[in-house]
């Protein structure tokens, strides 16, 4: 009998859009042989819709025309599934096995839709409460690493009440400009700004409060962004081959990751035998000293000059775009993404005491 998948996408993220595109490209390469596939769309209001139209219209958005019938991912455990509301009031459950959450950002890789899984009891695609809610905060994650022996950027945190003169005083005081400012939580570049002097200062600190109230101040290196893509539960986790993001603009925000399409990735990347090796034993390190599960992204600075490593941040669901990393690095890597998201699926299974199928 097939294994009964359950795909969900959209939500109430400021990357919602992506999460609709990494959804498509997933739905695509899920054997449908293996699999029985249910997809939940969720808006950007936070209404779920058990969607069973052409996975054509998730990529554009247009799903949502017709979404379907409401549903509710059920926290109660006798349910194991799905409550789906027909017009009337009526409701069914539909049986889920496996929950594949593709939703990137807050409310989706946080902590939080993975805590109604585990109040379901069933089994999910990904790192688990703990682990999702701390490394989508890049201070606490920062705070982590450093006691587990992992390099990260030098930096500073500051609440969003501070005020852009206090906030100038602390930056000339440790490192000077310029300097990248990021909210804790928010995932995906947004909210980051490069900020060269104190009169763009208090613009960055704005656009960063908009995503969180707690601001991540580090210093701007001159690197190469180097990213590494870890796959496993626990002891098993294995690290990719490395790529390289090589940017024609200062940052590699939102906007270059997913409108412009002026960066180019480099796979594998063109670095030492020595740098490859410690990127990713450390990206493994990482994994395990936060506890992850199933998948992770680890991206790294080094430095043009010194060539020092450095850890600059985890995303514990990464994207599954045309463009995105990590797919792209397993595949490069000699796993092809349909075996990836068996893998992925296996992996979930497993993590909750059952039998692997991949």
């Amino acid at each position: 009998m097939a294994l009964s998948v359950c795909v969900i996408f959209g939500g109430k993220s400021s990357e919602h859009e992506v999460s609709c595109i990494s959804a498509y490209n997933i739905l695509r390469k899920l054997d449908k042989k293996k699999y029985h596939i249910h997809t939940v769309g969720i808006t950007k209001e936070g209404e779920s819709f058990l969607y069973t139209g052409d996975i054509a219209n998730i990529k554009d958005g247009s799903w949502q025309e017709n979404p379907g019938k409401a549903c509710l991912i059920s926290p109660n455990p006798k349910h194991k599934g799905l409550l789906v509301f027909n017009k009337n009031g009526d409701h069914f459950i539909e049986p889920v096995d496996v929950y594949f959450p593709v939703l990137h950002g807050k409310n989706g890789e946080d902590g939080t839709i993975q805590g109604v899984f585990e109040l379901g009891n069933v089994p999910y695609v990904g790192n688990r409460v703990a682990a999702s809610a701390l490394c989508m905060d890049k201070i606490l994650t920062k705070e982590v690493l450093i006691q587990a022996g992992v390099p990260v950027t030098e930096g500073f945190h500051v609440l969003s009440a501070a005020t852009a003169e206090e906030v100038d005083a602390r930056i000339r005081e440790s490192f000077g400009y310029p300097v990248v400012i990021k909210p804790a939580n928010a995932g995906s570049s947004v909210g980051i700004t490069l900020v060269e002097n104190e009169q763009e200062l208090a613009n960055g600190l704005a656009v960063a409060a908009k995503e969180d109230r707690r601001i991540l101040i580090e210093k701007m290196l001159n690197v190469r962004e180097v990213e590494c893509a870890v796959l496993g539960n626990h002891d098993s986790a294995n690290a990719s081959c490395l790529g390289e993001i090589v940017k024609t603009t200062a940052m590699y925000d939102y906007e270059t990751k997913y409108v412009d399409d002026t960066s180019e990735l480099v796979i594998p990347s063109v670095l030492t035998e020595e740098q490859t090796k410690t990127i990713r034993e450390l990206a493994v390190k990482t994994f395990l000293a936060l506890d992850c599960t199933g998948l992770a992204r680890v991206d790294f600075f080094v430095d043009k000059e010194t060539g020092n490593i450095t850890l600059n941040e985890i995303n514990t669901l990464p994207g599954f775009t045309d463009i995105s990393m990590y797919p792209k690095l397993w595949e490069a890597s000699g796993l092809p993404t349909e075996e990836l998201l068996d893998k992925l699926i296996a992996l979930a299974i497993a993590e909750f005491g059952g039998e692997s199928i991949a």
